[in-house]
């Protein structure tokens, strides 16, 4: 149904989809534990201790089975590359997820949070106070979204340079999301608005107030030039319950980068990593900022061993403070993050995980969160809040692939899967083109509920065929 994107992304995203995979040797509440070395009857060995550097470079890759009597490669799926091949490797396009967009379902989002803070008597998690939540949308004179265009909210009379409550880019679609409570808004219903188009030239001023939550801005005789720049991030958890998924990368590398070749010659890729682990590990978090060699990003890659952990928390307030750091450009890029995880940030530094989130939203980064098996409600929190303040969507692993444990449910009324390689190919189309597609239900694996273009729909509401 989609065409596939240059082959350069389509490596370098399935680097970052092999990171998410086979999460069977996770431990079902995630964090912690040492590296796990995979059976062939489906179960688990400990692995040694501090074993930084074993396995790296060619050291072998696990042997992965689905659970039950240990057949693997057999029955639906069959010939089509899913599962493992027939010397017992795992590979690419056998992990299953499904996405939500919270910005679209913002009573299911206030629920969820209402919910979980319920089950919170101690109130060591955030508020998330979000206030009234502002979609600004820059258009120019011909009707057309302006990428790149910068946006400055201001409370109404007040100068820009001491009052600033927001100064973002807007995304490839022209937007940017501003919300009264994030942004420190207080009590103020009336705002100046200041839009600069992507040249920095004369900016436009315009006045916002509450009574309609979508500002539109028109921007005259500007261009709509769509990103020339792919910036792709992925921050990944890698302590020992995340081992399985560093190996996967290891397989999958060679063929991966034997597919890259020059099919958008005219948007350039550059690739960062960032891996961290916890407090007390060998390490906290190690940084790969940006190159435009996806060989010196794979090579980066291959370095990595999971390990450490111990507890169900781990440090990702430091590693979105890194990812702050990386060189973003500050042009026509399409800035993208994906932060891939199964446990939260410690809670007495969740308000500073969100406070990074709010920074790289100032930034024009958009965050994808990738949820792995044993992720909670204190991790979905932080994470649906990410996705949704990015104007992103949150991405989280299913059972549908049929190996390795079962994986939390979200906490979403629908939902379509698919094979996780095409979801994250699906979203990094959306931030270069502008335009978000959804899967049609006739070709999803499964359906949950009533999705109707990222919106759950009352059955009663659906005037589509089920399509299942």
């Amino acid at each position: 149904m989609y065409r596939m994107m240059r082959s350069g992304y389509v490596a370098v995203l399935l680097l970052g989809v092999a990171m998410l995979f086979w999460v069977g040797g996770c431990a079902a509440g995630g964090g912690g534990g040492g590296a796990e070395a995979v059976t062939g009857d489906g179960g688990t060995a400990p692995g040694p201790e501090g074993a930084e550097g074993e396995g790296e470079g060619e050291g072998e890759s696990p042997a992965v089975v689905g659970p039950g009597d240990g057949d693997s490669g057999e029955g639906e799926g069959e010939g089509e590359g899913e599962g493992e091949d027939d010397g017992g490797q795992i590979q690419s396009g056998t992990l299953t997820a499904g996405t939500f967009d919270d910005g679209l379902n913002p009573g299911v989002f206030e629920e969820f949070v209402s919910d979980v803070l319920q089950n919170d008597p101690g109130g060591t998690l955030p508020t998330v106070a979000l206030g009234s939540r502002v979609i600004i949308t820059v258009r120019n004179d011909q009707g057309q979204a302006v990428p790149n265009a910068h946006v400055a909210v201001v409370p109404a009379g007040q100068e820009q340079e001491t009052s600033e409550l927001l100064d973002a880019p807007t995304g490839s679609d022209g937007r940017v999301f501003f919300s009264t409570g994030l942004d420190g808004a207080g009590e103020t219903e009336t705002f100046d608005v200041i839009v600069y188009p992507p040249d920095w030239s004369e900016p436009l001023f315009v006045t916002g107030d509450l009574t309609d939550l979508e500002w539109e801005v028109v921007l005259p005789d500007t261009a709509a030039t769509l990103p020339g720049e792919l910036e792709l991030a992925f921050v990944v958890d890698a302590t020992g319950s995340m081992s399985d998924e560093l190996e996967y990368i290891k397989v999958e590398m060679d063929s991966i980068a034997s597919a890259v070749a020059d099919e958008f010659p005219n948007v350039q890729q550059r690739y960062a990593l960032i891996v961290y682990r916890d407090q007390g590990d060998q390490y906290v978090t190690r940084t790969f900022d940006f190159t435009d060699s996806l060989a010196e990003f794979q090579a980066d890659l291959t370095e990595q061993v999971a390990d450490g952990g111990g507890d169900y928390p781990e440090a990702m307030h430091e590693a979105l403070a890194e990812a702050e750091g990386l060189s973003w450009g500050h042009e026509n890029q399409a800035r993208v993050l994906f932060l891939v995880a199964d446990a939260p940030p410690h809670l007495e530094f969740a308000e500073e995980t969100l406070e990074r989130v709010r920074n790289l939203r100032m930034a024009g980064v958009a965050i994808y969160p990738v949820a792995a098996s044993g992720v909670a409600e204190e991790a979905e929190l932080i994470m649906r809040t990410a996705a949704l303040t990015t104007l992103s969507e949150y991405i989280f692993l299913t059972d549908d692939s049929g190996v390795g444990l079962s994986h939390a449910e979200p906490h979403i009324p629908c939902y379509m899967v698919d094979r996780l390689n095409d979801v994250v190919i699906r979203e990094i189309a959306a931030e270069l083109s502008g335009v978000r597609t959804y899967l049609d239900p006739a070709e999803a694996i499964r359906v949950v509920g009533n999705p109707v273009d990222g919106v759950c729909v009352e059955e009663s509401q659906d005037t589509e065929p089920d399509g299942q």
